[in-house]
């Protein structure tokens, strides 16, 4: 498996470099992206076999799915090969003069914030203690989005949104908050009311160019974080200071890790449909703090 497998990561660099040099939409983009798909897929499949089968090489049926699994993949590495070579003859030049990024796929994860009742929590107030209030919440989001390792984040008004390239610190800076959310009203919150927050996490790959601003990149996996968000809303009492819903990919990528398993609690929730957003009905998780 060794062998067939060092094939197969360097043709996928090989078909990620030649992705770079063409523009995205582009018909020879799209395909290279779909071969590259293709192999990982393959691959995959295959070190999973391979994995069980080194635990139980007993097994006649283990055998004989690993050894096909080895086989589709040395034919799409093959046919990787096929499809690539006479496309780096000719695209040398064209690599040469073209001087834009072009993104490639990647894995982060989102996480979404936002006041619930913002307009509620200042009627009334005085403007200044409103503005210490924020100012206090602003300052304390921040400090733990950092100390999560964050890699970007941007606020719109009392909104949040905000990446990482690991799904297990955008959970931890979740309940890092969730835990802050007593100890930030009894001490730095002067109004009247608590502020309680609505948090949405997903985890997705995609073409994300990481120099823009966030505000400005667009994807699916922005949105199911925001959607998460306002999903999660909070209807229990007043005390509730904040409510966390996660989807199921993130949830899938952090229970890779022993201590999250070991420690999280979590409860899956069905997250209704929502047709004027083209959203279908899912599930989701929310953290039990």
């Amino acid at each position: 498996m060794g062998d067939i497998n060092d094939q197969a990561n360097s043709i996928k660099e090989k078909l990620i470099g030649f992705m770079k040099t063409r523009e995205m939409g582009d018909p020879i983009f799209n395909n290279t992206m779909q071969m590259i798909a293709k192999l990982k897929n393959a691959q995959s499949e295959a070190l999973k076999l391979s994995n069980d089968l080194s635990q139980n090489r007993e097994s006649t049926v283990l055998i004989q799915a690993a050894q096909a699994a080895a086989a589709k993949l040395q034919k799409i590495v093959d046919e990787c090969e096929n499809y690539l070579e006479p496309k780096l003859k000719t695209s040398s030049s064209a690599a040469a003069k073209n001087d834009k990024v072009i993104a490639v796929p990647k894995e982060l994860t989102f996480i979404s914030i936002d006041v619930q009742g913002s307009e509620d929590l200042k009627q009334g107030e005085d403007a200044a203690k409103v503005s210490k209030a924020f100012s206090n919440y602003f300052a304390m989001v921040e400090k733990i989005m950092r100390e999560s390792s964050v890699k970007k984040y941007s606020w719109a008004g009392d909104g949040f949104i905000a990446y990482f390239d690991a799904a297990e610190n955008a959970i931890v800076a979740a309940i890092s908050l969730i835990c802050s959310m007593t100890v930030f009203n009894l001490t730095q919150n002067p109004l009247a009311k608590n502020f309680r927050i609505r948090i949405g996490i997903s985890t997705g790959e995609d073409y994300f160019d990481e120099k823009s601003e966030i505000g400005k990149m667009t994807s699916k996996v922005i949105d199911l974080a925001g959607y998460l968000q306002k999903k999660a809303e909070i209807k229990t009492g007043v005390k509730t200071l904040a409510r966390a819903l996660v989807s199921t990919n993130t949830i899938l990528k952090i229970h890779k890790h022993f201590n999250f398993q070991r420690t999280l609690k979590l409860d899956k929730q069905l997250v209704e449909a929502d047709d004027s957003k083209k959203v279908q009905a899912m599930s989701a998780f929310e953290i039990i703090v």
